[in-house]
């Protein structure tokens, strides 16, 4: 009994000094937040324990509990910053100092276990590789207006109409509902294929042949599997690394990086295919240009960020989120027009009075159709698809709101709890388009919503996404009406970097 009470003892003493400890190096005039914090942890396993499955949840009910928009915490050793209103998160964006990242293991190693890539990378590396990457692949139409492209993407429409109406195969997305006069497309794997081919005309410079679409399947299943694989945070494989190895399943490493050889695989044979066509006086694509411009610079014998396996990485970091993640964007729209008939109706009301049923809709469009435009932004606000973003680390020492930012501080911007800011929306968990209207039937000026972040870290394929999500939509909901019958609950939501949905039978009736 004495043992006991000197090891109880003595493990009080440690908990007490480990307190301690971490009130006393708490920077000074750093965020407000809890006073303790746990060893090794930090504060990650009371926000897993208070809510497990969604953490960001926690950060938000945290953040109110200690009457701040701006809350301090620890992540693992980190100090971690967290801006949970609308005003700290675009001061954080804007942030020259606060446009770093924090890696981890099962990032590095999907890509050649080393800092590759624009998305998960900061420094001159990822400014040259973004500047770059944008520069070239706009030329090709990639994220402003090009005939070419548009021409490609209304092909791919075409074909993901024809589909559901039965005049072309749609093996394994698509049952007859002979009761009802419609058919049910499978959900979001029927839309892969159409938002992989979008890109592809710029990247790689056509789309796939029909006979691929259960390549481009696969594929889009895999970048599930990756978007699910762990939270924004990196969890807990970022705290403990060696976890990859003991625990390579549990800790979401395994997930991380099998899928990424999904695409990994894919993009180096996209890069062979042009390495051994590669002709100096045709640059068909993305991939032609960067061969040429990384030649260009190995001869020089310069340092040089271009490299094959930057080539293939950065292709990752743009046909992921620009395939995946719009499908899986799409998907969060449909069900939320299905769950409300009545703003189904206004969007086919107004579809019907402004491009008719005679051709399908285009980006021309788009200032004449402000209700759906609205329905559009109302469903990226509720459905937010990267509740934390990705977050950014502090390059230096700063100041955010007034408060001190140490160097190698993580910051994260809560685009959920921006979403759902009750004195920014008023009723958050409603879907009302209306919102984003003014009295006149306008769109608002102001869009406070932050879908795809803001600043220099702004998702490179905004523009390009939301073209996509308009003319995919609009053309189906100008043929289709989405019954709500199989269509799950809008909080029906699969964790991960991105939330998505389960897979399900969406009903399409012709109109």
């Amino acid at each position: 009994m004495a043992l006991f009470a000197v090891v109880l003892a003595a493990l009080a003493l440690g908990l007490f000094l480990s307190l301690l400890w971490a009130e006393c190096s708490r920077p000074a005039n750093f965020p407000p937040g809890p006073a303790w914090r746990l060893p090794v942890w930090g504060n990650y396993l009371q926000l897993r324990l208070e809510n497990f499955k969604f953490p960001y949840r926690a950060l938000d009910a945290m953040a109110r509990r200690y009457h701040t928009k701006l809350l301090g915490i620890y992540f693992g050793s980190y100090p971690t910053v967290v801006a949970c209103d609308y005003d700290a998160a675009k001061e954080v964006l804007a942030n020259p100092h606060m446009q770093g990242r924090a890696s981890n293991v099962a990032i590095r190693d999907r890509a050649y276990g080393k800092d590759l890539g624009v998305f998960f990378v900061d420094g001159e590396l990822w400014k040259e590789q973004r500047r770059f990457s944008l520069r070239y692949l706009r030329d090709f139409g990639f994220g402003r207006r090009s005939k070419q492209l548009e021409a490609e993407i209304e092909a791919e429409v075409k074909d993901l109409l024809e589909m559901i109406r039965g005049e072309r195969e749609g093996e394994g997305v698509v049952r007859e509902c002979p009761a009802s006069g419609g058919r049910r497309l499978l959900l979001p794997e029927a839309l892969f294929p159409a938002t992989v081919n979008c890109l592809l005309p710029a990247l790689h410079g056509g789309r796939a042949p029909r006979e691929a679409d259960a390549a481009s399947r696969a594929m889009g299943r895999a970048g599930l599997g990756f978007l699910r694989s762990t939270d924004a945070t990196g969890g807990f494989v970022t705290l403990h690394p060696w976890l990859a190895v003991l625990c390579p399943r549990l800790s979401g490493y395994l997930d991380t990086v099998h899928n990424s050889d999904h695409f990994r695989f894919r993009c180096e044979q996209m890069v062979d295919e042009h390495k051994n066509t590669l002709c100096d006086d045709d640059m068909r694509d993305f991939i032609d240009v960067y061969l040429k411009e990384m030649m260009k610079k190995q001869k020089s014998e310069e340092p040089t960020f271009f490299s094959t396996e930057q080539l293939v990485v950065t292709m990752m970091d743009f046909i992921i989120p620009t395939t995946t993640s719009l499908a899986v964007a799409l998907t969060w729209y449909l069900m939320c027009v299905a769950h409300h008939p009545r703003v189904l109706w206004r969007i086919h009301q107004e579809l019907d009075a402004v491009v008719g049923r005679g051709r399908l809709p285009s980006l021309d469009d788009r200032p004449r159709t402000p209700y759906f435009e609205a329905s559009i932004r109302e469903s990226l606000r509720l459905c937010t698809l990267t509740p934390i973003s990705v977050p950014h680390r502090a390059t230096q020492d700063t100041t955010l709101k007034g408060y001190f930012i140490p160097a190698d501080t993580i910051v994260i911007t809560s685009l959920w709890s921006v979403h759902m800011d009750e004195n920014l929306w008023g009723d958050p968990n409603n879907y009302r388009p209306e919102r984003f209207l003014e009295s006149d039937g306008t769109l608002t000026k102001k869009d406070y919503t932050l879908p795809f972040g803001a600043g220099k870290r702004l998702c490179p394929g905004e523009t390009f996404s939301r073209q996509n999500f308009y003319l995919l939509c609009g053309a189906l909901l100008q043929n289709f009406t989405i019954d709500p019958d199989g269509v799950p609950p809008l909080d029906s939501i699969i964790p991960g970097f991105v939330e998505t949905q389960p897979s399900f039978w969406a009903r399409f009736t012709p109109r």
